[in-house]
């Protein structure tokens, strides 16, 4: 998996939660319907050594990387009747909140392990609402640490994956426990 379509993974995983409403956030977005999530990658750290090791007379380096997420959810003011609010309640806090949730989630972490990534919440999910003129603009932010492995061998960077192909999926079997045990009695 290359970087890019790492970028693509997490789309993907925002998409589900949140539906058709996610972008990529890039100065100068031009303005869009609300409900609206927005999602930025952000300060890719790569340490200064790497892990090596020779694969198939190849050498190949491993670098143990973090890139930061951010995630922020906009929501449309909450009007009753004439345009009055009558709710100051943040429905982008709630939905940032559910996306945590989600990550946290069976079904989140195994999608993550199957790709060998790694997504942890960076502090709370942080009511950023203000007043626009004369309505209340809602939005949430929420910052994610995306760690994963990058492999380099031969002037190719790509995300290290050791499960191999992409189809690959944890067993799906129910985890048992030992009915019974043998031992033998060799004390020294």
């Amino acid at each position: 998996m290359t970087l890019a379509e790492l970028s693509d993974f997490l789309w993907v995983l925002a998409s589900e939660h949140f539906g058709d409403c996610v972008l990529w956030a890039e100065q100068y977005t031009p303005p869009h319907t609300l409900p609206l999530t927005t999602l930025k990658l952000k300060d890719a750290t790569v340490p200064r050594h790497s892990v090596d090791t020779v694969r198939d007379g190849r050498n190949v380096s491993y670098y143990e990387c973090t890139k930061i997420l951010e995630v922020n959810s906009y929501a449309d003011s909450v009007a009753g009747s004439e345009e009055e609010i009558y709710s100051l309640e943040n429905p982008a806090a709630d939905e940032l909140t559910g996306f945590l949730l989600f990550l946290q989630s069976d079904i989140g972490t195994e999608r993550a392990y199957t790709k060998n990534v790694c997504i942890e919440a960076m502090g709370p999910v942080r009511d950023l609402s203000e007043l626009d003129r004369t309505r209340y603009r809602y939005r949430a932010m929420q910052e994610y640490a995306v760690r994963f492995t990058l492999e380099y061998k031969q002037g190719e960077i790509t995300v290290h994956n050791p499960h191999g192909e992409e189809s690959w999926e944890p067993v799906k079997e129910p985890v048992g426990y030992f009915e019974r045990v043998e031992t033998e009695d060799l004390y020294e």
